[in-house]
């Protein structure tokens, strides 16, 4: 659930929550209102009937035999109960029914025969008001009906049904205001909608352009936040942060370009320097021999030649190998069937206890400088039988096609590469022996690259090491295409 969805649920249940509290307490009050007001209004009609029948008894000379209540209240029963809407009834002492306003053609009648004992004990004790109770069909009462001396005559029970008009009020209510509660929760539901998306759409757009290589874009751009509040501080610290990021990094490249240029500086001079040295030396050599007349003169110049015809060659290889970091090893590229090529790298070190393993019936072209990838195997092959020191070596070189891939390994049993320099392994001037340029491997990554290639090493200390070179498979059909 994302940020935005998580926002605009959390008012709308805010709201949803605010609008049912204030529906229940309104219908709470209007319930609590409509009950007060049937307790008022019984009361009142209670005092009206106790009136009247004040008056009646006062009338007859204010007493009345019990086998005569029946006679004298059941028509003023009946009168009085239409005139207060309710229905009365009455018992005698002994809570017997006497008369009653019911109509006795009903069905069912809603009027007790007789009272209990718990009713007629609690209306006695003190001639006191007792209001029956669980009544589900409406509110009965009880109250005694006394003499002018006091005593009592009668018991009085007024069955009332309270007005039924809470249910049509709850139904004004709610449609009043079912629209104002509808408009409401649009209102708020357009609001939430909108200050999720001021929160959530510079949010997106910062992770949007952090996912898109933000370091690459041109110095200048930044992103822009409409409000200036917290989120439009933290877009303001992005930006800020990553062009001082960006000045870092144009800062660090300048110096890491400075310092290869030294270093390689550096390292031309060393390596030039190492074969120009014995070559000045026999030059002065034979000129002091020249001047001196020395018999053997020509002996020491046929040594002398083929002493800087050496050093020539190695200034040579030292040249080429510069220059082969600097291009993109394609020079002269052509079809080369990789399993022939590897027959005669092998056949070179025949001698040295290296294997050659190739799959049966398959054939391996591929578009590469057949000189430079002779280079980079023999390189390969050489570094792994110099892998171990004090002992031989046992390499073995294996070709397999596996989908479209030409799959090279060269592996040996010497004593491993560190975990620490194996991830440094192909840096130029980077090397664990100790004489060479530090450029075998470096040119080997550059050779198979160039061929759309790459290659891979595993090793482990005292086991030995393995790499592993994949080069794209083409077929002889395809030179003119790939040309």
């Amino acid at each position: 659930m994302g940020l935005r969805l998580r926002i605009f649920l959390g008012m709308m249940t805010l709201v949803v929550c605010a609008l049912l509290a204030t529906g229940y307490v309104a219908y709470r009050f209007g319930a609590d209102a409509e009950q007060a007001y049937n307790d008022q209004r019984l009361l009142r009609k209670e005092a009206a009937l106790q009136r009247s029948l004040s008056y009646m008894l006062e009338r007859m000379g204010g007493e009345v035999g019990q086998d005569s209540l029946a006679l004298v209240f059941t028509d003023r029963i009946c009168e009085l109960a239409d005139v207060h809407s309710l229905k009365f009834s009455l018992y005698n002492q002994n809570g017997r029914l006497v008369t009653t306003s019911d109509p006795t053609d009903e069905a069912v009648s809603q009027v007790a025969l007789s009272l209990s004992e718990e009713v007629l004990a609690e209306a006695r004790d003190g001639l006191r008001r007792t209001v029956l109770p669980d009544r589900a069909t409406g509110t009965e009462v009880v109250w005694p009906l006394t003499t002018e001396q006091g005593d009592l005559l009668a018991l009085g029970h007024v069955h009332y049904d309270p007005r039924m008009t809470a249910e049509a009020d709850w139904r004004v209510f709610l449609g009043r205001l079912a629209p104002v509660y509808l408009m409401l929760f649009l209102l708020v539901g357009l609001l939430a909608l909108s200050l999720s998306n001021s929160i959530v759409r510079p949010l997106k757009g910062l992770a949007e352009d952090m996912a898109s290589n933000p370091l690459g874009r041109r110095q200048g751009v930044v992103l822009e936040s409409r409000w200036q509040d917290e989120v439009g501080t933290l877009v303001q610290s992005y930006n800020t942060l990553l062009q001082q990021l960006q000045e870092s990094m144009e800062s660090r490249a300048l110096l890491e370009r400075e310092g290869a240029w030294r270093e390689m500086a550096q390292q031309v001079a060393h390596e030039i320097k190492n074969p120009l040295t014995p070559m000045r030396l026999g030059a002065q050599h034979l000129e002091r021999a020249w001047a001196d007349g020395a018999e053997d003169f020509a002996e020491r110049l046929k040594r002398y030649t083929k002493t800087t015809v050496q050093q020539i060659d190695a200034l040579s290889h030292i040249a080429e190998g510069f220059a082969l970091l600097a291009t993109d090893g394609a020079v002269e590229p052509q079809q080369v069937e990789l399993g022939a090529l590897l027959e005669d790298v092998t056949g070179l070190h025949a001698e040295r206890k290296v294997r050659w393993l190739r799959q049966e019936g398959k054939e391996a072209w591929v578009w590469a400088d057949k000189t430079r990838l002779v280079r980079a195997f023999n390189n390969l092959i050489q570094n792994a039988l110099e892998s171990k020191l004090g002992g031989d070596v046992d390499v073995a070189v294996k070709l397999r096609v596996q989908e479209g891939w030409a799959l090279v390994t060269v592996s040996d049993n010497g004593d491993g590469i560190s975990e620490e320099r194996l991830t440094r392994i192909f840096e130029p001037k980077f090397t664990t022996k100790t004489h060479g340029l530090g450029l075998g491997l470096a040119m080997v990554r550059a050779i198979v690259q160039g061929a759309k290639g790459e290659v891979t090493v595993k090793s482990k200390e005292g086991e030995g090491t393995k790499f592993e070179v994949r080069l794209p498979c083409v077929t002889p059909r395809d030179e003119a295409r790939v040309g």
